[in-house]
């Protein structure tokens, strides 16, 4: 640690770190945590620092959360994410002032009001109507980006019970999966492996992502992952990729940044938190996913989801439909 003056003997000295239980007050609750102080070697005397002192408090509101049953910074990230809206959307869907999630995702203690708004938020069902309350402070891609989530949820694509439901995966064998059941773990290697490349936001992952699958369809057959795609207004997007997502988020394999653009919207960026593997997966499936990565890699969002528009497998679908398999046969790619 850097040198500091202590305000006690005046000397500028390099603090000593010590760790020790200390006794927080919150809301009124003696809350016991762990702490790192430091102590002037000097006059042993404990010095302010500004930063341990947050990181003490942030302790004790994790605990008091975990004593009284509230929402944690995490699991209100994973819902956020479930919705596929970065903070300041969800905060102006919630009815929330613009920086209030953020404090609250960054540690700050929510108050009973907030934890009951997210609570109310886990049923798609009442973010709806909030949808229907709010939806008009939000951009419209967000408004359809959203739709696009609530209709994924509604579709059995994420379970609507709540975050800590079983992943529910469709196991049919049909033309809607490529002929082969769904395999998690190879759509999450897929994941893992697209959000290795730059700028992979969401929109565009899963034009990569359909575009694997049906490419390696129309060469080989049968789908990679046996996964199926629905024709949302923005292209295709994977029937089960927000709780796949969530479950990569909340491991700390996939890592997700928000970024704000010029007009007051923002966008989720993806980022692999560990290299995929690729060993899940055979020969010629590898072959796919690295011909895929190298020729459409590089294309924006914009540009895979007007391509996509133009592929028969999107445009003879009806809205939020399943995709044939059967129309990979007339795959630009």
């Amino acid at each position: 640690m850097k040198q500091l003056e202590c305000f006690e003997c005046g000397a500028t000295v390099e603090p000593r770190m010590e760790e020790r239980v200390e006794i927080l007050p919150v809301r009124g609750e003696d809350t016991r945590v762990l702490a790192r102080v430091a102590v002037c070697p000097q006059c042993g005397v404990d010095m302010s620092v500004e930063e341990l002192d947050d990181a003490a408090l942030v302790a004790a509101f994790n605990l008091y959360r975990e004593h009284h049953g509230l929402m944690s910074p995490e699991e209100m990230r994973a819902l956020r994410h479930r919705y596929g809206l970065g903070v300041r959307p969800f905060s102006l869907l919630l009815g929330w002032g613009e920086i209030t999630l953020h404090r609250y995702e960054t540690g700050s203690l929510q108050d009973a009001a907030h934890e009951a708004t997210l609570r109310l938020a886990e049923n798609p069902a009442n973010v709806r109507v909030l949808l229907t309350a709010n939806g008009h402070k939000l951009t419209a891609r967000q408004r359809a980006r959203l739709e696009s989530r609530l209709s994924a949820i509604e579709a059995g694509a994420v379970a609507a019970e709540g975050l800590k439901d079983a992943f529910v995966a469709r196991e049919e064998q049909d033309t809607y999966s490529g002929w082969v059941p769904m395999q998690v773990s190879k759509v999450r290697e897929m994941i893992l492996h697209f959000a290795s490349l730059p700028d992979m936001y969401e929109t565009k992952l899963n034009k990569l992502l359909f575009y694997a699958d049906f490419s390696h369809f129309k060469y080989s057959g049968v789908s990679i992952s046996g996964a199926s795609y629905l024709a949302f207004p923005y292209g295709p997007v994977l029937r089960d990729c927000p709780r796949v997502e969530e479950d990569l988020l909340e491991g700390g394999e996939l890592i997700a940044d928000e970024r704000f653009f010029s007009d007051g919207g923002s966008g989720t960026v993806f980022a692999a938190g560990r290299e995929a593997d690729l060993t899940v997966f055979s020969a010629k499936e590898r072959a796919t996913l690295v011909r895929v990565a190298k020729h459409l890699g590089s294309k924006s969002s914009r540009e895979l989801s007007e391509m996509s528009h133009a592929e028969s497998a999107w445009r003879e679908t009806p809205e939020r439909s399943m995709i044939d398999y059967a129309k990979a046969a007339e795959l630009s790619i």
